[in-house]
């Protein structure tokens, strides 16, 4: 990562805020802090996780149909797993606006952001680092949460594969599935999906 994309991130900011809102713009804040400092614990790259972590929503605008609007007007082609689950739509759309908007080129970047809501099977270490910044950064409140956070500052494996796990119990606890990416990726991070 560039020293010319640390620059652009300042520029980034508010462009972000009026597209987004401030409640998913401080959310996208804290996920942006919170990467940078699992980078720095896990020895990655700290620039590219907090660019990853800003613009990780920069495609989730307030309705599920603006994002379903937006994503059909710039011809993007959703996985056709992800039609039943819309709340995972904007995760596409903010990497093709990470690319075109921003200008973001890293492929890192884009891949950690596109499945940065249901994680992947062969994630790796920036993947997991912007699933967890999304999942556990600070404006976050759940029961779990701290020990998730001290997890993830130890071992960032076990923290994703912890992760996916207690989002796979939440969405049973109301009677939905989970994402099968996300189920995919428990799998493969060693976690029982049961």
């Amino acid at each position: 990562m560039d020293r010319n994309t640390l620059l652009r991130l300042e520029e980034f900011i508010p462009v972000l805020q009026k597209t987004i809102g401030k409640r998913r713009f401080l959310h996208s804040l804290g996920a942006m802090h919170y990467a940078a400092a699992l980078a720095d614990k896990h020895g990655e790259d700290r620039v590219r996780a907090a660019v990853a972590g800003v613009l990780h929503d920069c495609g989730r605008l307030p309705e599920i149909e603006q994002v379903k609007a937006e994503a059909e007007r710039r011809c993007l082609d959703l996985p056709a797993e992800d039609h039943p689950h819309p709340k995972v739509w904007h995760a596409f759309l903010s990497a093709h606006m990470a690319e075109i908007a921003y200008g973001i080129s890293d492929q890192a970047i884009l891949h950690a952001i596109r499945y940065h809501s249901t994680g992947e099977v062969n994630a790796t270490p920036l993947d997991k680092i912007i699933y967890l910044a999304d999942y556990l950064e600070p404006t976050r409140s759940f029961e779990g949460l701290k020990e998730l956070r001290l997890l993830a500052e130890q071992d960032l494996d076990a923290a994703f594969r912890e992760a996916l796990a207690h989002k796979l119990r939440h969405v049973q606890s109301m009677g939905r599935m989970l994402h099968p990416r996300s189920l995919r990726a428990l799998a493969w991070a060693g976690g029982t999906l049961g």
